[in-house]
């Protein structure tokens, strides 16, 4: 690689580079040999087809883009050796022009952290609190759960569960179609869309129904909002809910080990002061850091932050996936989330989360913490332990010696921030009595979520 230009600015190290015909050349040819061996073409064996057929199937940037994304990884890591750059993580490349092809490297610098007193943080945790309404709340909650649909015979009312044909289309196009959908009513609902669950109440078993519904004007789906969408209904059937008597059986059946309701409630109870707890603990060392962090001088290179952002637009991402039911809900609620003001969005914790991590690195430095391969190894072991049939392969992958940094780090890192937590507390002033820490019914989502213990059940 012919080296173009290069400048220091903000901790990072920024290099306008050109690739030599001879790599890209070389990268072209890989990338081809790879791409004809997994993309199938009429007529022709694996990697057997000329190259003109894979770019008219796939196009010639698709594989320019594997060629790229296969030789600049080892390109750039030559690069840094002979420009004698340390990265302190993962560089950010953009090519910017492919003829010839040239690049831009945005290589992250070493921080400076000078560290303030943290021997004058001096704090203590909330105390938590558990209202009894909170454990009726999950109580009530594991009835819903364990409660029986039953069949009524009689026209459906809100919060009643229907079994249906769906069938629907906006001006002719196929819109919400699914064949014996479960669907519970439930006033005010936007799911498909808003007035759906109401024009459902009074209907019966093998009624059909059509009606339409409007998209609002602020649809994420532009070529679709304002227009009128089209349904088709045909009721299969339509279900009340029933739920369990409060008794000793009940209580028994939600944790195993209850005697009585009164010992399911003490169990309930004390499961959410412990889970209130954790959530108080992890809240206190956040605070304990992030007075660390406003003690301190921090500086750092900018794209750290933004692979910080990056990691949790991947996280939502996910979490969206893999909380709707189908591709088009998936689309909807994306593209009422555009990435530019979902990355605007996370930019202030990204930079909260970047700083803690730094200042924590370095305490770790400052107190010269050390972990022990011994340690490690315990780690691994503990996080194979439930592998099964995969436990070899995930003990060779995890002793890897970047992924045993990777541990040796978090496991330091866990050792720093007691050590930050404890020095908070010796001396401090006891916190108020008023308890501002208080356990709610919301969390945990479902009463599977909740690990209830008894006096019969071994811990």
């Amino acid at each position: 690689m012919k080296l173009l230009d290069r400048k220091t600015e903000n901790h990072q190290e920024i290099l306008h580079v050109e690739m030599e015909s001879a790599e890209v050349a070389q990268a072209l040819d890989q990338a081809y040999e790879h791409l004809l061996k997994e993309v199938k073409l009429d007529g022709f064996r694996p990697g057997k087809a000329p190259r003109e057929l894979l770019d008219a199937k796939i196009g010639k940037d698709a594989v320019f883009d594997e060629a790229m994304k296969t030789a600049l990884p080892e390109l750039i890591d030559t690069l840094l050796v002979e420009q004698k750059i340390r990265a302190y993580a993962t560089p950010r490349v953009k090519v910017t022009s492919q003829e010839p092809v040239n690049i831009e490297v945005t290589v992250p610098l070493m921080p400076v952290i000078e560290l303030g007193d943290y021997n004058a943080i001096k704090m203590q945790p909330n105390p938590v609190s558990i209202q009894e309404e909170a454990v009726d709340e999950i109580i009530e909650r594991a009835r819903h759960q364990m409660a029986e649909w039953i069949s009524t015979g009689v026209p459906a009312e809100m919060d009643d569960l229907l079994v249906m044909d769906v069938d629907s289309d906006i001006e002719g196009t196929p819109y919400f179609i699914e064949e014996g959908a479960s669907y519970q009513i439930v006033a005010g609902t936007r799911f498909p869309l808003v007035g759906f669950s109401e024009a459902l109440v009074g209907a019966k078993a093998g009624e059909e129904r059509e009606f339409n519904l409007k998209i609002p004007e602020d649809y994420p789906d532009k070529e679709r909002a304002g227009k009128e969408a089209h349904f088709k209904i045909k009721v299969i059937d339509v279900k009340r809910e029933e739920l369990p008597v409060l008794n000793d059986f009940f209580a028994n059946k939600v944790a195993p080990g209850s005697k009585n309701m009164q010992n399911l409630r003490d169990a309930v109870r004390e499961d959410m002061r412990s889970r209130a707890q954790s959530a108080e603990d992890m809240a206190f060392e956040e605070k304990v850091i992030d007075a660390l962090v406003e003690k301190s001088h921090i500086e750092y290179p900018p794209l750290l932050i933004e692979n910080e952002i990056d990691r949790m637009v991947r996280e939502y991402v996910d979490r969206v996936r893999n909380s709707v039911q189908n591709e088009e809900e998936f689309k909807s609620i994306m593209d009422s989330s555009p990435e530019d003001k979902l990355r605007e969005s996370y930019k202030p914790s990204a930079e909260q989360h970047v700083k803690r991590n730094l200042v924590i690195s370095r305490l770790v430095e400052v107190e010269k913490i050390e972990v022990p391969e011994a340690d490690i190894d315990f780690q691994i072991a503990g996080i194979t332990a439930t592998s099964g049939e995969k436990v070899r392969q995930q003990t060779i992958y995890l002793n890897k010696p970047e992924n045993r940094e990777t541990l040796r780090w978090w496991l330091a890192s866990g050792q720093a921030k007691k050590l930050l937590v404890n020095k908070a507390k010796e001396g401090a002033p006891e916190a108020a009595t008023e308890p501002a820490a208080e356990a709610k019914a919301a969390e945990p989502e479902t009463v599977a979520d909740t690990e209830v213990k008894t006096e019969d059940q071994p811990n």
